[in-house]
């Protein structure tokens, strides 16, 4: 009996994530969540202070993973799962804004999910610079990526009318 529980709970400890093209924020918010852009200029230094947040005060890596992919040890048991950021078809679909929304309000589809900066864990300030990390996981080299602007994300070539075009291990789609 104990290696049927163990095999249970590890063949449901990590829960596919939440579909990237369903929105976190309450619809009442989101065209506000989406115009926000970082209050400073997105740099390398910028994703470097981001990083220590993650893996520091912001206490990121618990859930999403040190690498930023959704594998962390908080993970387990969690569904839906947490985002993986290294997914860059997730940058291509929801800003840095709508991201910072998350960080700062918690999210609403998941409750592990609080809002760091509503809780006085970490300030507007290092919400910004971990979303900033966190969006560099998934757009490599590209800093328009990585500022996440509104603009941005709706000239790339996948859009929310468009989910068919996205790879299914990508999508949840039974969240949908």
């Amino acid at each position: 009996m104990g290696a049927a529980v163990l095999g249970f709970a590890t063949a449901s400890s990590f829960a596919a994530e939440l579909d990237i093209l369903k929105p976190r924020v309450p619809a009442d918010q989101l065209a506000a969540a989406k115009a926000m852009k970082p209050p400073f200029p997105v740099t390398a230094d910028m994703i470097a202070k981001g990083k220590e947040v993650f893996n520091g005060a912001g206490t990121c890596y618990t859930c999403h993973g040190v690498a930023g992919d959704g594998n962390g040890p908080g993970a387990a048991g969690m569904d839906p799962g947490p985002r993986n950021f290294t997914n860059h078809q997730f940058e291509q679909v929801r800003t840095a804004g709508e991201m910072f929304w998350v960080v700062a309000n918690g999210s609403p589809l998941q409750p592990a999910m609080v809002g760091f900066v509503s809780a006085g864990q970490i300030t507007d300030k290092q919400a910004w610079e971990a979303v900033i990390y966190e969006r560099s996981l998934g757009c490599g080299g590209d800093m328009d990526c990585v500022t996440g602007s509104a603009d941005w994300v709706s000239k790339q070539p996948v859009h929310e009318e468009a989910a068919g075009n996205l790879k299914p291990e990508f999508l949840n789609t039974a969240a949908k």
